[in-house]
């Protein structure tokens, strides 16, 4: 065996070079032994599944870690990026996600590891804080630019964030790419990221060097991290074609499936451990939306319904954003309500949109609330009477019309579903006439002029804000508009709410710094801010889900004699209701019908004529 030793251009002691052994042993024993270089340089501690997920992906090309909630994707992937870009010189990742404050949060993970700031690991070291970069204007290593969060190692690693449009994310070379909740991203993530990696990592060419003697390098690496979402989403696709492969042998793909079960019975070194689930938390949640809770706890992927589904799922996905819900006014913003009145077995329910103005497409709106009144001192929950739900429903009014502004100055609309069922005709009998609130306080009834024509003359005072939708004359229509807003993206949802009883909400700020030539220069940072939620907030964050879960599961059907209906499959009506997706679609259909209204009321450019040059006619020309 030839052993070849390239002669170095510079003196190295003895010390130094003892130094560098010393370190290229410790490396290579970390690149052979992922698992315990972690343990023992960064002091982090690892189940043993986790272990087995770490150590199955760390050379694998292709992997897929489909996993239950609360079974710590993000927490795994941390350290596995951080031993990466440790111990693999001039290493790139980037960090993916369908929603950019997802990948920032991963990136964060990072950080609070290095700088020992999760509670849970007890027994975290500052060795990987010491490798990071630092400067003058930068002293921890970590920067927060709203663009891309990132941290530089001295081996010339580095780890990047991509929280911008997927199509200005081009052209770029990586050697992991970890999209982290891929099974909610959009397909155009994965199509603009994978040829990151397209470059083989074992090309080199230039100089003197003869290729055929340097070691392989570790090969280009995917690792997309999710709990189950639908079979219409990318993260299925390669779900299903690296499951396959991996079976027949192939070990460049690995897929690991890790439900709830395996999570709630954890072993550590072999011995039962106290897991990162309860199994009275998947029960509850099993309870309240029990296709959800599949995907989400036993990784059952959701079967879309086809060419008849309505709206799909990744629509929605796309259309939701992280923010806190809005319970009040908050300045001087405008407000739709739709309210679903029921009596006895159906839900009754109020959603609240936020309609606000964009200057490049118009008219858009955040749906920003959902109340469902429940009557929880019955045993089977049944609404509450008719006369405490427009209680409640006149103290929304007053809360989203705000303090300090005209009655219903800031109320576009309150809609009303007019079927026979919930009694909204009758209903509306009881918003006509002013109303005196809880502070002594007198404000004037609503009405629908239109609608009812014969009562103008008797209610003059009554402000023409309400609007009673008939399923039967506008069902379609409402359904039709909700299809064509969410298709144009100019409906927004809350993201999905995790249980935690906060946000972590990315703001950005601005702060002046003097290089090392003395000039300042302005940086910005995002920075993450941890929100706090109330009771009240958390119920609007769930009603909100609700309505996204009956949204994709409202189904267009053609009938024999010509025309359509929309309606719940035959497998969920006995299961599900379609309250939430009816407001909705009362919402989307005011939207569209704003839309329209501000086109057609739109005043034509004058044209001055003066300015018009005069056509010669071809009779003077002959002439």
């Amino acid at each position: 065996m030839n052993i070849i030793v390239k002669e170095s251009k510079q003196e190295i002691s003895q010390r130094k070079l003892e130094g560098y052994l010393k370190l290229a042993t410790i490396i290579q024993w970390g690149r052979k032994s992922p698992v315990k270089f972690c343990e023992r340089f960064y002091g982090i501690e690892f189940l043993d599944n986790q272990k087995y997920v770490f150590m199955m992906s760390w050379v694998t090309p292709f992997n897929v870690w489909c996993q239950s909630r609360n079974s710590g994707k993000t927490t795994l992937a941390a350290p596995f990026m951080m031993a990466k870009s440790n111990l693999i010189p001039n290493f790139q990742t980037y960090i993916m996600s369908g929603v950019g404050s997802q990948a920032q949060e991963a990136f964060l993970k990072i950080e609070k590891i290095a700088k020992r700031e999760i509670a849970s690991f007890t027994g975290l070291t500052d060795v990987f804080y010491n490798e990071t970069v630092k400067s003058a204007a930068n002293t921890d290593g970590f920067t927060h630019n709203p663009a891309s969060f990132q941290y530089k190692l001295y081996n010339g690693s580095s780890v990047n964030s991509l929280n911008g449009a997927f199509d200005n994310n081009r052209s770029k070379r990586s050697n992991l790419n970890f999209y982290d909740e891929a099974g909610f991203a959009p397909e155009e993530m994965f199509e603009t990221s994978m040829p990151f990696l397209a470059q083989d990592s074992n090309f080199k060419l230039g100089g003197d060097v003869d290729i055929s003697l340097l070691p392989k390098e570790f090969p280009n690496q995917v690792v997309a991290a999710s709990s189950a979402s639908s079979t219409d989403t990318y993260f299925y696709k390669l779900y299903k074609d690296y499951a396959k492969k991996m079976i027949l042998g192939d070990k460049r793909y690995f897929v690991a499936d890790i439900n709830a079960e395996i999570v709630i019975n954890a072993t550590f070194n072999g011995k039962k451990y106290p897991g990162l689930l309860r199994q009275e938390v998947i029960d509850d949640a099993m309870k309240k939306n029990k296709e959800k809770a599949l995907r989400e706890y036993y990784n059952k992927f959701s079967t879309e319904g086809g060419e008849n589904q309505a709206i799909k799922r990744a629509t929605i996905i796309r259309n939701s954003e992280v923010r806190t819900p809005l319970l009040h006014q908050d300045g001087d913003k405008k407000f739709v309500l739709a309210y679903d009145p029921a009596r006895s077995y159906d839900n009754a329910v109020c959603m609240v949109g936020e309609l606000y103005y964009d200057e490049i497409v118009g008219y858009k709106m955040r749906i920003c609330n959902g109340v469902s009144f429940v009557d929880v001192s019955k045993k089977k929950k049944t609404p509450m009477r008719t006369p405490e739900q427009i209680s409640h429903i006149k103290q929304m009014l007053l809360n989203y019309n705000g303090n300090g502004f005209a009655d219903y100055e800031n109320i576009e609309a309150l809609m009303i579903d007019s079927g026979a069922g919930g009694g909204g005709h009758i209903i509306a009998d009881d918003f006509m006439e002013d109303w005196v609130d809880n502070k002594g306080i007198k404000h004037k009834g609503l009405i629908d002029a239109i609608e009812l024509s014969d009562y103008v003359n008797n209610f003059p005072n009554a402000a023409d804000k309400l609007k009673l939708m008939n399923p039967k004359k506008y069902k379609n229509e409402m359904f039709d508009a909700l299809v064509e807003m969410l298709g144009l993206d100019l409906i927004s949802f809350t993201e999905e709410y995790d249980m935690k009883g906060h946000l972590s909400i990315f703001v950005n700020s601005e702060f002046e710094y003097e290089d090392e030539t003395k000039n300042k220069k302005r940086q910005i940072q995002s920075n993450q801010k941890i929100y706090k939620l109330s009771s009240d907030e958390e119920l609007a964050l769930k009603n909100i889900d609700l309505a996204k879960e009956e949204i994709v599961n409202i189904f267009r059907y053609d009938n024999p004699s010509g025309g359509y209906r929309y309606a719940l499959s035959p497998d969920k009506e006995s299961k599900m209701h379609d309250d939430r997706a009816y407001c909705i679609a009362m919402l989307a259909w005011f939207l569209q019908q704003k839309r329209r209204s501000q086109i057609l009321n739109k005043q034509q450019e004058e044209i001055d004529l003066s300015l018009v040059p005069t056509q010669v006619s071809t009779l003077n020309i002959i002439l």
